[in-house]
């Protein structure tokens, strides 16, 4: 008896390829999500230092001094509330006398549920942490926290636009 093997049709060769495509591309889209946009609500207001009344939700940022441009003693700017899909994120930012970005405090973010709380107490540290190193709002997305990135950097992006430099 003679066994013969047929070799499977081209349709079932590329099939499952072209399957996984479709759906890693899906997947990708929806990581992405381009369709999520933020609203700065608000205004922006300086205060100084010695008037700064200061009711945070979330741990401030350590006051960091930045090398040859002195301490953290600047203004003090409230920015608006950055409104996203999960909620309004807000900022304060010190500046030094050589109106340098020094410290970013998050004021309110969205923590209504245990899974916003979740991901903004472990982001948000690291987007101050990540400004106040560069000295702007050129910063790296935590994984898992693409929308709060967005709110963030919106945020401290209307401070520093509206802060003289």
């Amino acid at each position: 008896m003679v066994v013969v093997s047929k070799k499977p049709t081209l349709g079932r060769q590329i099939f499952p390829a072209v399957a996984l495509t479709v759906i890693g591309v899906g997947f990708i889209s929806q990581l992405d999500n381009p369709g999520s946009e933020v609203v700065l609500e608000g205004a922006i207001g300086a205060v100084t230092p010695s008037t700064l009344a200061t009711n945070t939700t979330l741990a401030p940022s350590p006051v960091i001094s930045v090398e040859g441009s002195g301490t953290c003693d600047g203004d003090v700017v409230t920015g608006p509330t950055a409104v996203f899909k999960w909620g309004g994120l807000q900022l304060q930012a010190t500046f030094t006398k050589k109106n340098v970005l020094c410290n970013v405090t998050v004021l309110n973010y969205p923590n209504e549920d245990d899974k916003s709380l979740s991901i903004n107490q472990s982001a948000l540290p690291v987007y101050n942490q990540e400004a106040t190193e560069a000295g702007n709002a050129q910063i790296a997305v935590v994984s898992g926290a693409t929308d709060s990135w967005r709110a963030y950097t919106a945020g401290l992006q209307a401070i520093l636009d509206a802060h003289p430099a």
